[in-house]
Order: structure tokens, then C-alpha cells, then sequence
């Protein structure tokens, strides 16, 4: 069974979620994406990804705007879905929200990986905003980049949600990703990583939310 992806699309009555119970998972799926400070404070040791590519990397500062812009954006869309998004959409969204997390936390602890960050000599404001994301995000949980997964499975959502704006996920998705490399936060490996386990947290929210409504 596929799930319906027209934004009107409604699951069984049976089925329904009311609105306690969509604020309910809404707070569970901030809270369990909070359990990434404590990892990210804590962790020591690991290896760093690095490939020769990585050398090509470069570092530009102003992509921290978007770095940063994104939290907003995330946090905008799990309200936004929690109050507007189709039963059975939603029912997938957060599945695959907390399937991929805590895939994600169970390799930061497994194995731990960290990123060995550019000098940040530069003034001015974009620097500024660069040395703010390096005092308040640490070095590790690199792998898989979680910047990198988030966009990607709400870009996989919106644009099953929303199909018609396709060009807009797809442009918010790339822009971030390369927010993270060229801000110096992640290595190349570290992005591919996140958009391979939101493929496949996205497609087990959709296969485990279709399983429901067989159910």
C-alpha cells in the first residue's frame, strides 16, 4: 500500500488523530532530537572521516546563515505538520523522524566521529556567526550529519506533502547541505551519510504507517 501524497488526502476515521495527540508526538519527536546535546557535549575520542577530497572543501563563512536559518525552518515544519499534515502522512513523518534519530544517536556512540575544524582568523559578522556554531555545537557526532538528515527527510515529506513545490524542497535541501560543508561542520562523507539513513528512515516511516492502515 502507498500512501496517498495529495495534501487533502485523509486516512480512516477510525484512524484519526486529534489534536492532543499530534502536540503529544510533537513534543516527543523535540524532545528526542534534544537527546543530540548531551551526546554532542560528552563524547570523546573517535576518528575523523576525511577523504582527499575534503581538501577541496572551501570555507565560507556566509553559509552559516543558512546553517543557521535552518533550525528555524525545521522547527516551523514539525509544527507545521503536527497541525495540517493527513493522518496517514503524519503517522509516517514521525516514525520515520524518531527511526532515523535514534539510528543516528546509536552511531555517534558506537562509533563516535568528529570534525577537525578550519581556523577562524577572519572579522566580521559572518565570522562571528561561524565562531557561534563553533562555541555551541562541538566537534563531534559528524557521522552521519544531522543537518544533513533533517532537511532531507522534511525535503522527502514536504515534497510528497506538496509535490507542485519539488524545486523549492530540492533548493532548500542543497543549500544546506553545502551549509554544513562550508561552514567547515561536516566532511564530505558526513552529508552522504545523512542522506542515505533519511532515505531509508523515510521509507520505513511510509512502509510502517501503510502497515498501520492495513492493521
Amino acid at each position: 500500500m502507498i500512501l496517498d501524497s495529495h495534501p487533502e488526502s485523509s486516512s480512516p476515521a477510525s484512524l484519526s488523530l486529534s489534536l492532543k495527540k499530534r502536540l503529544g508526538w510533537l513534543v516527543v519527536l523535540l524532545g528526542v532530537q534534544l537527546l543530540y546535546i548531551p551526546i554532542n557535549r560528552f563524547l570523546q575520542g573517535g576518528a575523523v572521516l576525511a577523504i582527499p577530497w575534503d581538501a577541496r572543501v572551501p570555507f565560507w563563512p556566509a553559509w552559516a546563515v543558512p546553517y543557521l536559518l535552518s533550525l528555524f525552518w525545521w522547527a516551523g515544519c514539525f509544527v507545521w505538520a503536527a497541525l495540517e499534515m493527513d493522518d496517514a502522512l503524519y503517522r509516517a513523518f514521525v516514525v520515520s523522524v524518531l527511526a532515523v534519530l535514534l539510528a543516528s544517536y546509536v552511531v555517534y556512540l558506537l562509533y563516535p566521529t568528529y570534525v577537525e575544524r578550519p581556523s577562524v582568523e577572519g572579522t566580521g559578522w559572518t565570522y562571528d556567526l561561524v565562531r557561534l556554531i563553533y562555541r555551541h555545537d562541538q566537534v563531534y557526532n559528524a557521522f552521519p550529519s544531522g543537518h544533513t538528515y533533517t532537511t532531507v527527510l522534511i525535503g522527502l515529506f514536504w515534497d510528497r506533502w506538496y509535490p507542485r513545490l519539488r524545486w523549492l524542497w530540492v533548493t532548500i535541501v542543497v543549500i544546506v547541505v553545502l551549509s554544513t560543508l562550508f561552514t567547515g561542520q561536516h566532511n564530505l562523507l558526513d552529508p552522504i551519510g545523512g542522506i542515505i539513513l533519511a532515505w531509508a528512515g523515510y521509507r520505513f516511516g511510509l512502509w510502517w504507517a501503510a502497515r498501520g492502515v492495513r492493521g
